[in-house]
């Protein structure tokens, strides 16, 4: 049985439908983006004191820059993605069911390939979904302060680069879980690099940074600076939009050939 690619999306879209998985990190990616934007706004406008100038301090949204970067929070879902992809391969392993699925597909690649597609899909909406939290959780908090407006053209940047950097993030989460079978090993390392390898380089190498996923990702939606927690801005070292979304693409694909590699020639008994 070769296992058409009609009946190998089917049996996958039956996986995604029949777990919970898909939902719960989508509303999670929502809830923790809203957070988010909500939190830097009120920093950014002054109202929650901070230990560069507190309350009172300089009216951050006042500043084209800043308005950019909290709609581009939205970035954040590919985090989530990164994980659902994860999960979508080594929950394989982990349940035993990749088996039966390569005894249904023999060809291995059409299987990854499949996979990626689907889940890259998901991505895409997963990012507009988030996109469009963060936008009405920016309108509803902007509303409260004078501020920069929100333009358009920021608005479409942020949703070209979010959808994109979702897409791509799918299609790594998916290869790292072929690379490495175990759901809890991959899904700790990629955490690792997000949160502490990926932040670290970005501080004490801010040149190195934008070579990065996260860096990329950012300069896929066109942010040209960096903020933190204290409402504060700083000029980034970034990529051009087209550019980062080029090394977006060689990450996925050089994981993609790896992966597809691993995959073809491991024994899986």
């Amino acid at each position: 049985m070769n296992g058409s690619w009609g009946a190998l999306l089917r049996s996958e879209w039956r996986k995604v439908v029949t777990t919970k998985m898909v939902w719960v990190l989508t509303i999670v990616a929502v809830v923790f983006t809203c957070f988010n934007v909500v939190t830097l706004a009120l920093v950014g406008s002054g109202t929650i004191a901070t230990g560069a100038g507190g309350i009172g301090s300089t009216n951050q949204l006042l500043d084209p820059n800043y308005i950019t970067t909290l709609l581009a929070l939205a970035g954040t879902a590919s985090t989530f993605v990164l994980i659902l992809g994860i999960i979508a391969m080594t929950g394989e392993y982990r349940h035993m069911t990749i088996t039966s699925t390569f005894l249904a597909t023999p060809r291995r690649g059409r299987v990854l390939v499949g996979k990626m597609g689907l889940y890259a899909v998901l991505g895409a909406l997963i990012a507009l979904i988030t996109v469009a939290a963060v936008l009405v959780a920016t309108l509803v908090v902007l509303s409260r302060f004078d501020h920069a407006p929100v333009s358009a053209s920021t608005v479409a940047s942020v949703v070209l680069g979010a959808v994109i950097g979702c897409v791509l993030y799918a299609v790594l989460g998916v290869s790292l879980g072929a690379l490495i079978k175990s759901q809890i090993t991959a899904i700790i390392l990629a955490m690792v690099w997000v949160f502490l390898v990926e932040a670290l380089l970005s501080l004490l190498l801010p040149s190195v940074s934008k070579w990065l996923p996260g860096g990329a990702l950012n300069a896929a939606m066109d942010v040209t600076v960096r903020t933190d927690m204290t409402g504060g801005l700083t000029q980034a070292d970034h990529l051009p939009p087209w550019g980062g979304a080029a090394v977006l693409l060689a990450y996925a694909a050089v994981f993609a050939v790896l992966a597809s590699r691993t995959t073809l020639r491991r024994d899986i008994t």
